[in-house]
């Protein structure tokens, strides 16, 4: 399998990503050398939108119990399709999202801005599992400062991988940037209640 000849969708940052963009947190393996920690900054740099988002990206993941009668919705059977054309980020090219457009559309599912969405969503999942290695998994909070809570702050004001964003400054709440992020975030007029949510238990945490 090879894009070599096909037109990339995502920086070269993101291109050059080596876990499975719909894999959470495959990052907990890594070691917290510099040379890692700077790729993880170049990630989080790269997947940031310029500008606040209409909507939350990516979509929360939907738990569905034996007794449900809704099932999973739609998106959830869209992005099974993506994954099986394009499983890491340096597939995610023009000419697969189009063929996965082409498949979703006769299977009926709704295809309206397919490319922008779905480029957006596979970065938005690729944020997700940086912030959440940089926040859990690395214990020398001296090296994420203060990048990681200035990138955290921004993500979460956006709308993209916000959840995580929150955690991230949570579990590195004993750095004083991180502590003024959060308390940034809760004067923000912009953060949905979720979020503002996530904030303030963060905030109240001892």
């Amino acid at each position: 399998m090879t894009a070599a000849d096909e037109t990339p969708l995502l920086p070269e940052a993101l291109r050059n990503y080596p876990y499975p963009w719909d894999n959470a947190f495959i990052w907990t393996t890594e070691k917290e050398d510099g040379e890692t920690l700077a790729y993880a900054r170049a990630v989080l740099e790269a997947c940031l939108p310029p500008e606040p988002l209409a909507a939350p990206e990516p979509p929360e993941e939907v738990v569905v119990h034996d007794s449900s009668d809704e099932g999973y919705p739609e998106w959830t059977a869209i992005r099974a399709v993506l994954r099986e054309r394009m499983p890491y980020a340096r597939y995610v090219t023009a000419e697969r999202m189009a063929a996965a457009e082409a498949e979703c559309d006769r299977m009926g599912f709704a295809t309206s801005g397919f490319r922008e969405v779905w480029t957006r969503r596979i970065t938005a999942w690729i944020a997700e599992q940086t912030l959440y290695w940089c926040g859990l998994m690395v214990d020398d909070e001296a090296a994420l400062t203060p990048w990681l809570m200035d990138l955290a702050e921004l993500y979460a004001q956006r709308g993209m991988a916000a959840a995580k964003a929150v955690g991230a400054l949570g579990c590195t709440r004993s750095v004083a940037e991180s502590r003024a992020a959060l308390a940034r975030l809760a004067a923000y007029d912009g953060l949905p209640d979720e979020v503002r949510e996530a904030v303030e238990y963060e905030l109240r945490r001892p």
